[in-house]
This record gives C-alpha cells, sequence and structure tokens, in this order.
C-alpha cells in the first residue's frame, strides 16, 4: 500500500495522513458505471481500505475518504484473492468496470485510454487518467492532453486492489505512482 512519500517522489508538498480500515465499501467505481461495494462486484468482504489524505477531517462512514473532496490524495483498496488465477479474475473484473467510463457525453469527466504496466509475469497494472468535462468536446478522451489523476486496478501475486489517484498527476507522475503501488502489493 502506498505511503505518503512516493506523493512527495511526484511533487507533493502538502502534509498527508495515511488512514486505514478493514472491510467492505466502494472501491474507485465511478459513477458512470453504477457505484458498488466490493462485495458487491466479488464477494470480497475483508478487503484494506487506505486513503491518503491532506486534512485530518475524514468522512461520517469511511475514514479513509475525505470529507472535502479536494483534500484526498488517493483511496487504495487490497485483498489477497487466495489464488493467483483468482487475482487475475478479480483484476479483469474490476478493469471491465471502469471502462464504460471511457465513453460520456461531451462536457463530462472522462477517463482515457488504458496503459499497461507490466512489472513481472504475476506483478502488473492498468490505469487510465481522468480527463475534466471541459476537456471532453467529443465524447471520448482528448488527444495530447495530460490526465488529471485516474484510477488503477492492480494485481501481484494473488493479491489485486484497486487504486483512486484524486491528486492532479500527469502520465508520468501516474506511471510511478501505480507503478509503487503494484510492486508494494
Amino acid at each position: 500500500m502506498l505511503t505518503a512519500a512516493e506523493f512527495r517522489k511526484v511533487g507533493l508538498s502538502k502534509r498527508i495522513y495515511v488512514r486505514d480500515r478493514v472491510g467492505d465499501g466502494n472501491y474507485a467505481n465511478a459513477t458512470c458505471t453504477g457505484e458498488k461495494t466490493l462485495g458487491e462486484t466479488l464477494g470480497a468482504y475483508g478487503a484494506h481500505f487506505r486513503g491518503l489524505v491532506t486534512s485530518k477531517d475524514t468522512g461520517h462512514g469511511d475514514p479513509t475518504e475525505a470529507a472535502n473532496i479536494d483534500d484526498q490524495v488517493s483511496r487504495e483498496v487490497a485483498d489477497d484473492a487466495g489464488s493467483r488465477a483468482l487475482a487475475q479474475n478479480y483484476a479483469e473484473r474490476l478493469l471491465l468496470e471502469e471502462v464504460p467510463c471511457q465513453s460520456e457525453p461531451a462536457t463530462h469527466w472522462i477517463y482515457g485510454p488504458t496503459h499497461t504496466i507490466d512489472v513481472a509475469a504475476d506483478i502488473t497494472a492498468s490505469w487510465m487518467g481522468v480527463y475534466g468535462g471541459d476537456l471532453n468536446t467529443t465524447g471520448t478522451a482528448p488527444r495530447g492532453k495530460e490526465p488529471c489523476g485516474g484510477v488503477a486496478i492492480l494485481r501481484n501475486g494473488s493479491h489485486y486492489g484497486v487504486l483512486e489517484i484524486d491528486a492532479c498527476l500527469d502520465t508520468a507522475a501516474m506511471t510511478r505512482i501505480v507503478r509503487a503501488a503494484v510492486t508494494r502489493l
């Protein structure tokens, strides 16, 4: 799981607080796909949730979520699927949950194309940058523009995870953070 140090390496200078919990809950699945809990999607109820926030004021129902979205740096959920094959299955299913957000009506925020990071045979991540509605003029992500954060699906051996980056990171920073996350998973 990520720490504040990874975000300092990509230029975030604000103090970051780390908040953890175990259980079930929403996991970075976007409203365009219908927000569900990890339990509803995969039947997994004992995942580790981690939120990195710049304020001590967190959500009422979930301490990993900042009360003000502008204070959320990232949110990660990770678990052990019990086998490499099941972790791969879960990662594929979780990625498919996000793909519909790559096509949205003009002026709606949108995910960009899927980027894949292969660290080793069983250590891989897929991530999509997020673009604000002002950059979505055609129903797809704009070409030649940098994302502002995004979402990643992670798999390392029998572990799987979802990482949502709310901090406005570009392609290079997203790649660095996602690589760090999947390596530590």
